[in-house]
């Protein structure tokens, strides 16, 4: 083999290892899922929607700034009698952004989905979840002070709910020390630096930890564009 087809093999080598990793783009705040409903974790790591947007339709109303996704119902574009089961849609992207499903509103009637805040191998989501809380509230006589009614009230509330999420696997756990020591066992430099603090100090480092785990353990995925299934 002449010295030349051996310079232009490598060099064919080389482009083709260049072009794979232009096709894969680090996961990161700035990474652009491409927009549809996902039937599985597989479909999302492969960034290709089950169903891209321009062929859906139905009942949905987006609230981008609280990330949250209200889906009332949703089908194939004509098709209103295929509505999709949603216990069945763990996720669903829209402009760029994935949503995954979190619960459904019994009073409301629809299927709340929250937006990922922190995206990367290990992610992070949260949403508020109403409550009612039983409020005892006291009447007092201003002579005595001595109460002489008494009536209980319901107060409308929230809740914080707060979760991790590998993006690999599609594995939950609830937003505690406990359960992000768990999700990061497999950097012991990380366990190790957060074990060393203090409960509270540690609590407050949750947040950076992600993003340094995220760092540590880059996750990169194709950047397909222009993607639609009808």
């Amino acid at each position: 083999m002449s010295m030349w087809s051996f310079m232009s093999g490598t060099l064919l080598l080389c482009t083709a290892v260049l072009s794979g990793q232009q096709d894969s783009v680090l996961v990161d705040k700035d990474f652009r899922f491409v927009d549809g409903a996902y039937h599985s974790w597989t479909a999302l790591l492969h960034n290709q929607p089950s169903y891209g947007l321009a062929s859906l339709d139905g009942r949905l109303v987006l609230q981008a700034e609280q990330y949250l996704l209200k889906i009332e119902n949703l089908h194939p574009k004509g098709r209103p009698e295929l509505s999709f089961d949603l216990e069945k849609l763990p996720i669903i992207c829209l402009d760029g952004l994935p949503y995954v499903r979190a619960y459904y509103d019994t009073v409301r009637q629809f299927t709340v989905y929250a937006g990922l805040r922190v995206r990367g191998q290990l992610s992070y989501f949260a949403y508020e979840t109403p409550t009612q809380d039983t409020v005892l509230i006291k009447a007092y006589n201003p002579i005595n002070g001595q109460p002489f009614r008494r009536h209980k009230i319901i107060k409308p509330g929230v809740q914080l709910q707060e979760f991790l999420l590998k993006l690999t696997t599609g594995q939950v756990w609830p937003y505690t020390l406990e359960h992000l020591l768990e999700a990061i066992s497999d950097d012991p430099a990380l366990v190790k630096s957060l074990t060393q603090l203090s409960p509270q100090q540690a609590r407050e480092r949750m947040q950076k930890v992600i993003l340094i785990y995220d760092d540590r353990h880059p996750l990169y995925l194709p950047a397909v564009r222009g993607l639609d299934k009808e």
